[in-house]
């Protein structure tokens, strides 16, 4: 669009769109998982805090089916969210100078820890999805779709709400279509377990964004000191749910493509 600011010697790189990409990918990403991980903790919190036991062992059961996400999906997007460090600095980041460098290695590890992401998918799907047949994932599910249910007659939040609304239900159906994938061929656990995991974590994300808007408009509503803190938050839920959360779909694509395009190459076809 030609130069943004003619009286400096030149423009900053914020008014690139790409940059601006970027920079609200890792926000959206970190903001989002930190909102997970609250979420998580207080079921914790709950786990060994609370005075009944029914609730305690009714957030046992949901930090266990939240732990494998938040330990893969986290580790997973730290590693994007430092790349993409570098890749604003350009070929700054890749030096020492800035530290990005630094970010990117000590955050390449995480993916590791505890037995390697691709552990965490499978006792994700293996014990917490196909352990109780999924009654604590429709659970969780639930909780999120009355989420929706409470914000989308709100004319600034309908369009949010319908988006989101729209993926727990395809989370659910994709869900009841994994179980009986996988009582057909037992293949199917591995072949599709870290899709369904990110797939899931999308979602979830996705939900949290939909309630920090609703916190966010709530204040707006109501007057506030904090008016660009909100704005902020309404901006950046509205960037997760366009930019971000459409990778859903490629995971689902991918899990409904089945084991056996994985498992049809001979092993010998492997060694090179």
């Amino acid at each position: 669009a030609g130069a943004q600011h003619p009286d400096k010697v030149a423009d900053p790189i914020i008014v690139h769109p790409d940059v601006r990409r970027m920079l609200l990918t890792q926000k959206t990403l970190v903001e989002g998982s930190r909102m997970l991980a609250a979420y998580c903790a207080r079921q914790l919190d709950l786990e060994h805090g609370h005075p009944e036991p029914s609730y305690r062992k009714a957030a046992s059961k949901r930090a266990a089916l939240l732990i494998p996400i938040v330990k893969a999906f986290f580790t997973d997007m730290g590693q994007e969210v430092a790349s993409l460090g570098v890749q604003v600095y350009g070929g700054h980041g890749y030096i020492r100078e800035w530290g990005m460098e630094q970010l990117m290695r000590d955050s390449r590890i995480t993916q590791l820890y505890e037995g390697t992401n691709g552990i965490q998918a499978l006792d994700y799907i293996r014990r917490k999805l196909l352990g109780d047949g999924g009654t604590e994932l429709s659970a969780l599910q639930a909780e999120f779709s009355e989420v929706c249910d409470r914000q989308i007659d709100r004319p600034a939040l309908h369009d949010m709400a319908s988006k989101v609304q729209a993926r727990i239900g395809e989370w659910r159906e994709l869900s009841a279509e994994i179980i009986a994938a996988t009582g057909r061929d037992p293949q199917e656990i591995g072949a599709v377990s870290v899709d369904f995991l990110q797939y899931s974590a999308y979602v979830l994300l996705a939900g949290l964004w939909l309630q920090a808007a609703a916190r966010a408009q709530d204040a707006l509503e109501q007057g506030t000191a904090e008016e660009a803190f909100y704005q902020a938050k309404l901006a950046s839920a509205d960037f997760y749910l366009r930019r971000v959360l459409p990778r859903a779909s490629a995971h689902r694509e991918a899990i409904q493509g089945g084991a056996e395009c994985l498992m049809a190459l001979p092993e010998t076809d492997f060694a090179f």
